[in-house]
């Protein structure tokens, strides 16, 4: 068996996560945001269990990885691009039947006078990131409708935190919009926001990282955690009271303990600031991590499941005890870093 670091895929629980979320609103289509290489962990193994789950709708950010959508969803999936056309690719949105979303003038401009398809139009009400500007007057307004938008989107900035007057006010925005385009479907709400309420749901909700087992949702909402990630113990040893451990010494035991150095390191996407924060499980057991995180290498704390603590048993850094968000939490970062940033060398499983 390799020593590798290990990321066992539960596309089962994935396609779960998302019926679970679909229950959220019933007369709402339920999108599944892929992009990213489905947040690492692969998108068209995810891609194909979540439609046969049911999963129509899939979000991507390229034209490229539509392309892989498109083979492992199937002709009839509705596949969206976030970050919209430019000239090189009209061709492969026609080809492939992708959906452009249009964010700035310039896409509308391009969309307009190039071979084209099917697009959405995506407005900022808040974000300031990407989107068409709010202040459109009439004449504009209806140029964009004679485009035959599929879709009008917008994204909220502050939906993990349900009391910011910021959902609100973007919400508020996102109605005058909708209203300037009555027989389009419209959707804002990103996998926190289908935990905002009936109200952001509208048409479409586009869940992303909650599918993956992320987000801190309300206790009536149950995801399942979809991958667990698994390191080697490559040794384990004896640690007297005053010993500093890792680069630096940043940690120096208080009293004599086992220590287990597991395969895992910065390389793999496990970020240095968990060093002397994370916790791996053994056998459903918490070792702390001590010292700082090298890159291949992690060392832990084994004293109390020192039975376990074998050469070749695995120790579980990101699963059902190992919660995706307490870990980046522990690290500084979010889940949606923690997931993406996993490393080529963290073999990829499916079950």
């Amino acid at each position: 068996m390799s020593q590798m670091p290990r990321a066992t895929v539960l596309t089962g629980n994935i396609a779960d996560n998302w019926r679970t979320l679909d229950a959220l609103h019933p007369g709402a289509t339920t999108a599944a945001v892929v992009k990213a290489d489905a947040y690492g962990l692969g998108a068209m193994r995810v891609a194909r269990a979540l439609r046969i789950a049911g999963c129509q709708t899939f979000f991507v950010a390229y034209a490229e990885e539509g392309l892989i959508v498109r083979k492992a969803a199937g002709k009839a999936a509705r596949i969206f691009v976030l970050n919209g056309p430019v000239r090189s690719e009209m061709a492969t949105y026609r080809d492939a039947d992708l959906t452009a979303v249009l964010s700035s003038e310039a896409h509308v401009k391009l969309w307009g006078t190039a071979p084209k398809g099917s697009c959405a139009l995506h407005f900022d009400t808040g974000m300031n990131r990407l989107g068409l500007p709010m202040d459109m007057s009439e004449k504009d307004l209806a140029a964009l409708r004679r485009l035959q938008p599929v879709l009008i989107m917008s994204h909220l900035a502050c939906a993990d935190d349900p009391e910011n007057p910021a959902n609100t006010a973007q919400r508020k925005a996102f109605n005058e919009i909708s209203d300037a385009f009555p027989d389009t479907p419209a959707s804002l709400a990103n996998s926190n926001g289908c935990y905002l309420g009936k109200g952001f749901a509208y048409d479409l909700t586009r869940p992303g990282l909650a599918l993956y087992g992320g987000t801190t949702p309300p206790e009536k909402v149950k995801l399942k955690p979809g991958v667990i990630l698994e390191a080697s113990i490559l040794a384990t040893f004896s640690g007297q009271t005053g010993t500093k451990v890792g680069y630096g010494g940043t940690h120096t035991l208080p009293e004599d303990r086992i220590l287990a150095t597991c395969a895992l390191g910065y390389a793999d996407g496990i970020p240095r600031a968990g060093a002397n924060q994370i916790t791996g499980w053994l056998e459903g057991n918490p070792c702390p991590v001590l010292g700082r995180i090298s890159m291949d290498l992690i060392t832990l704390d084994v004293t109390d499941c020192v039975k376990h603590a074998k050469p070749g048993a695995r120790v579980e850094f990101l699963g059902e005890n190992a919660k995706l968000e307490v870990q980046a939490a522990a690290c500084g970062t979010l889940g949606y870093e923690l997931l993406t940033g996993l490393g080529p060398r963290v073999q990829r499983v499916y079950r």
